[in-house]
């Protein structure tokens, strides 16, 4: 059975908009709403990947990209990601970020805001 991908049915109101303020509040958010241990899913690209498995075991048609795509991502931002075959990008300055950001809006409809200062002062 193949499942299709109809962007136009998720409306920004059906998004659950959440604040980060910190990485660490990232990775037990992904913790809490995929049930998987707490592990640093923001900044080590193995556990993200755990994110791919997730969706390889839990989706009726698994997919995932991951590009570095400077010249065609946004500013600052050249990691892409998607669980959805030419649909919704997830970006991010790392792989681990794209990936978090890519699995939380296709499988939960999340979107988080991740504080500006939250990343540098967390990583010198």
């Amino acid at each position: 059975m193949e499942e299709t991908f109809e962007l136009t049915e998720l409306q920004p109101e059906d998004l659950e908009t959440v604040k980060i303020d910190s990485l660490a509040d990232l990775d037990s958010l992904i913790a809490e709403k995929f049930n998987l241990f707490v592990r640093p899913y923001s900044t080590d690209i193995r556990a993200a990947l755990e994110l791919v498995a997730w969706d390889l075991e839990n989706s009726d048609a698994p997919h995932f990209e991951l590009f570095r795509v400077e010249e065609h991502s946004l500013p600052g931002l050249p990691f892409v990601a998607s669980f959805i075959p030419n649909g919704v990008w997830g970006y991010g300055e790392t792989a681990p970020l794209a990936i978090c950001q890519a699995a939380l809006f296709r499988h939960k409809q999340i979107k988080f805001e991740l504080s500006v200062n939250s990343y540098s002062s967390e990583h010198p």
